[in-house]
């Protein structure tokens, strides 16, 4: 073959060769232009003969087992065009000196090679290059700044590496640059606002590093984006929406990020979107009708997140959906009625609120393959369309409402490997049928109303691994033999009138139970029933002279006043009464009386009378709660002393706060030196997780206030603010909407009610202000609502707490955020480098 000396062409791709490759036959090969020996079973070195060929553009050695480093001689190829060295297992340092290949296009050097050190900043001049692909191939380090002299790179592929440090933001230099992955990195900070120039990008991929941040508008601006993955960093706030607006999006997954808001609506607007995931966030509101129209989807991942509303109409008759993944929200309402997807294999939409009857049309879904209806509202019989699905091997409606009996349609499943109808009110027997599922693994039907004999024929399933029969009626001698050997015990729990194989009494005690019609009454005697009646009469007299005699009791304490203490207090409940007088009070309100007392130890402390709440009353749950505030350890909550209660009357006893309360700072004569920088730290501070320095002492906050507080834990969402510790009737959406009104209160620096005239209060006076604006535009309407007393205020920082304030306050409960998506806004706003304001 030495001999072809005008050969241009040699290519043995795609083949089984072994060994060494023979270097040498190519030193007679003077024209050669392409060498392409990919995905052989080459070994050894690379060859250094090929440097000889000087006409040569195109060289591939990738997908074989070659070892060693590049021979720092294929740098004189300067012909070179094309070299893939891909996939090969090379090893040694990043070879820098290709830089030296000035006429190199695409460059491929890339997986399974494991290099020593970073991407050599010489690439960068490498100017006439429009590939570089370094994926996979163990460099570390940062992404050079001298990438951006590449002018014709319209595709940089450095995902799978130790990359560390920030995406430069010179990279915007990259005009021509359609195909973007850094993935599987270790980079942080945010995605460079000079990125906007990248107006030819089609992906993105920066999925599984540490990046941080909003994602920029103007992502939803690109005109060619095809593919956003961006899941598994620490992006927060929403996500733009305008985004689909202005491309063909194919491709959008952001999952396992930190987003909230609503989801952009014009996603599919395109006509081309395949892919929509965005699992575990903190998304809510309703899903974009458009999705139910999308006929390109073929996967929808949407769970773990806030999302409620309806399911929309159409999506379970998208003609090329595979995956729909719905579990773990708040939808509600009932299911679409129709279904007739051709290629829906995998459905779930377990631990929702969906509610109605399960729509007979999913048994139109022919290739469902998993079906998980659990933890939701479901009501109705199961239909018998669902155990026709000829490949269904997994079903769970579990934790419903579900009555009726076990479809004898369900031996037709053939194919079913798991079933679990546990936690229902499924009433009858088992069907006899069952036996018949010859690869069923899975048999839950526990807690539920199954009556009847457990059929023998299950002995003879002997993929059975797992039967769980446990808390429901059935009778008679539990079967031995065969697969019955493998059950636990614990499987036939909870059916009193199930008897062991062991139990010799068994027989007489079947034979009663099904003379009885299998209703397991029971007959008296008249002697017994006679019996009966005198225990019973006797017992409800001792009951009544009981109770008599601890009402007495009960009577004579009521007026008995204690103290309870959460804090060391050198006075006692005599000297808190005496404080209660007249010319003592300062304060009234709706939910009581606050007094102003002074202790025999000269400490005053603010007594606060609650109206209609006594340590008798049949609400137990004002003990726990008022442990829970006298627990609280926070400087910007006044701290709760204890409290003094008989029967009928509750004294809250709290520090007491000279200076006046937040009411009295904003609103009072002292509003006007309440400024930006006071207010802010006010809602700051109002949950543990926030960063923000305080600039305000205690001397906003009084005990007839809010105290503006939260008590979050990693364990719970609930709110627990004074307004309904008063009154012990705590709703995390009113505590929201409530916590939206005093965001008002210090954005406007007005009273939540009694300055816009009859049945108008600040939220009512809020939106009509901002609806009768010529401009719409969020800088104006903070600009006609905001304090005027207020000065140099950051603009976009009162326009990102308006935003926030607006969406606690939303009329539907259901549309008002969490608090913890309301804590997560606030404590990630959107970086900007806002204008300070002058009025």
């Amino acid at each position: 073959m030495a001999n072809l000396t005008l050969l241009k062409v040699f290519n043995i791709s795609y083949n089984l060769f072994q060994g060494n490759f023979p270097g040498e036959i190519t030193l007679g090969m003077t024209e050669l232009e392409v060498l392409d020996a990919y995905d052989n079973d080459f070994t050894g070195s690379l060859p250094v003969e090929i440097t000889k060929l000087k006409n040569l553009k195109h060289l591939s050695f990738g997908g074989n087992y070659f070892t060693g480093e590049i021979p720092e001689s294929y740098s004189e190829i300067q012909s070179l065009e094309f070299l893939g060295l891909n996939g090969i297992g090379l090893t040694g340092k990043t070879p820098l000196f290709l830089s030296r290949l000035k006429n190199l296009r695409e460059m491929y050097i890339g997986y399974f090679n494991l290099y020593v050190g970073g991407i050599p900043p010489e690439f960068g001049s490498m100017s006439e290059l429009r590939v570089l692909d370094m994926a996979s191939c163990n460099v570390t380090g940062e992404i050079p700044t001298s990438l951006s002299n590449l002018k014709h790179l319209h595709s940089l592929f450095l995902q799978l590496n130790r990359l560390t440090g920030y995406i430069p933001p010179e990279l915007s230099g990259l005009i021509s640059l359609k195909s973007f992955d850094v993935s599987n990195n270790e980079l942080i900070g945010e995605i460079p606002q000079s990125f906007s120039a990248l107006q030819n990008i089609t992906l993105i991929n920066v999925f599984r590093n540490h990046l941080y941040g909003a994602i920029p508008d103007f992502v939803g601006d690109f005109p060619f984006l095809e593919t956003l993955h961006i899941w598994g960093n620490n992006f927060t706030y929403e996500l733009p929406q305008n985004l689909g607006r202005n491309c063909k999006l194919l491709y959008v997954d952001v999952s396992e990020n930190h987003f909230t808001g609503l989801i952009p609506r014009d996603l599919c607007k395109g006509g081309r979107l395949k892919t929509f995931i965005l699992l575990d966030n903190f998304f809510f509101g309703t899903l974009p009708e458009g999705l139910g129209e999308c006929r390109s989807l073929e996967r929808i991942r949407i769970s773990k997140n806030l999302l409620n509303g309806t399911i929309p109409a159409g999506i379970f008759s998208l003609p090329g959906v595979e995956v729909i993944e719905m579990h773990d929200n708040y939808f509600s309402g009932e299911l679409p009625s129709e279904a007739s997807g051709d290629t829906l294999g995998f459905l779930d939409l377990s631990n929702n609120w969906i509610s109605g009857r399960i729509p007979p049309a999913i048994g139109n879904l022919k290739f469902l393959n998993i079906l998980f209806l659990e933890m939701n509202r479901f009501t109705g019989e199961i239909p018998n369309e669902i155990f026709g699905l000829p490949s269904l091997t997994k079903i769970n409606i579990s934790a419903n409402n579900i009555s009726g009996k076990i479809p004898d349609s369900i031996s037709r499943c053939t194919s079913l490997n798991a079933i679990d109808l546990s936690r229902n009110n499924l009433s009858g027997e088992i069907p006899k049928g069952i036996a018949m599922l010859s690869v069923l693994g899975t048999l839950n039907i526990s807690q539920n109303q199954i009556t009847g004999q457990i059929p023998a024929d299950i002995r003879n399933m002997t993929s059975l691994a797992t039967l769980d029969l446990s808390n429901n009626n059935f009778y008679g001698r539990i079967p031995t033999g065969g697969q019955f050997q493998v059950f636990k015990d614990s499987a036939f729990a909870g059916n009193p009138n199930l008897c062991s194989p062991g139990n010799v009494s068994c027989r007489s005690f079947v034979d009663s139970a099904q003379s009885s019609g299998h209703g397991h009454k029971k007959s008296f005697s008249s002697s017994k029933l006679i019996i009966t009646v005198i225990v019973l009469f006797t017992a409800l007299l001792l009951i009544i002279v009981t109770v008599y005699i601890m009402r007495n009791k009960r009577l004579q304490k009521s007026r008995a006043w204690k103290l309870t203490a959460f804090h060391r207090l050198d006075f006692k409940a005599e000297d808190v009464l005496e404080c209660l007088k007249e010319e003592n009070i300062i304060g009234k309100g709706g939910a009581g009386i606050v007094y102003c007392g002074s202790m025999p130890d000269g400490v005053q402390v603010a007594i606060k009378r609650l109206v209609g709440r006594g340590s008798g009353h049949s609400d137990h749950g004002f003990s726990a709660e008022i442990q829970t505030l006298g627990q609280i350890r926070h400087r910007n909550i006044v701290r709760l002393l204890g409290y003094v209660s008989n029967k009928d009357t509750n004294f809250l006893l709290y520090e007491y706060m000279p200076n006046g309360s937040l009411g009295e700072m904003l609103h009072g004569s002292k509003g006007g030196h309440l400024q930006w920088e006071t207010r802010m730290p006010v809602h700051q501070s109002a949950c543990p997780q926030s960063r923000a320095p305080m600039a305000t002492s205690h001397q906003t906050w009084s005990i007839w206030e809010l105290i503006f507080n939260c008590i979050f834990s990693r364990r719970s969402n609930v709110v627990v603010f004074t307004e309904y510790a008063y009154t012990l009737k705590v709703d995390e959406k009113s505590d929201v909407y409530s916590f939206g009104v005093v965001l008002l209160e210090l954005i406007a620096g007005r009273k939540p009610v009694g300055e816009f005239g009859d049945g108008v209060d600040i939220v009512r006076w809020v939106r009509k202000t901002t609806s009768e604006i010529s401009q719409l535009s969020d800088a104006a309407s903070v600009l006609a609502v905001v304090d005027q007393r207020l000065s140099g205020y950051p603009l976009s920082g009162v326009i990102n707490l308006f935003k926030i304030a607006m969406l606690c306050v939303e009329d539907e409960a259901s549309h008002r955020p969490t608090m913890r998506e309301v804590v997560h806004m606030l404590t990630n706003p959107p970086q900007s480098a806002p204008p300070l304001i002058n009025l």
